[in-house]
Parts: structure tokens; sequence; C-alpha cells
């Protein structure tokens, strides 16, 4: 059994991971924001960016499958948002 994380993440939906990334970035920069607190900024807007785009730019309305759904791509975009800067960030600071 293959599994492919790009059929688990609706292709209009992958804009939201380029743009969670880059709030983190800002929110990074920003003074006065803790650095405990930028991944539960960036779970939480990408839940409710998810939830909402599916149901009105995908116009799935505002169902509990759409709800649900949207939570779920919410929470697998903030990780990869998040791990992909990790990667970044820890591949450009190897100690040797």
């Amino acid at each position: 059994m293959e599994i492919n994380i790009m059929n688990l993440i609706q292709v209009e939906l992958v804009l939201i991971i380029a743009v969670t990334y880059a709030l983190g970035l800002f929110l990074k920069s920003a003074p006065g924001v803790w650095d405990w607190l930028i991944p539960f900024v960036l779970l939480a807007f990408a839940v409710v960016f998810s939830i909402l785009y599916k149901a009105i730019m995908l116009a799935e309305g505002f169902t509990a499958e759409t709800i649900l759904g949207g939570f779920l791509y919410g929470i697998l975009v903030a990780a990869i948002a998040v791990f992909g800067n990790q990667i970044i960030k820890q591949g450009s600071e190897r100690k040797e």
C-alpha cells in the first residue's frame, strides 16, 4: 500500500502551506512574539483558514464534514509548514 502525502491535501489548499509558512516567518521577526507561541498561532490560523476556504471558495458550505475536513487539513498544513521551517533551519545550521 503506497501512501502519497499529496493525496491527503487538496491541491487548492497547498497555497495555505505557503501562507502559513510566510506568517511564521513574519511572527518570528515581529518584536514581542514569544517563540513558543508561534506554532500555536500557526495552527489556529491554518485550521480557521482551511475551514473558511473549503466552505466558501470550494463552495462546500458549512457542514460537519467541511468543518471536520478543514480542521484536519489545518492540522496537516500547520505541521508541514512548521516541519518545513525546521528542516530549513536545522539544515542550514549544521554543526560539525
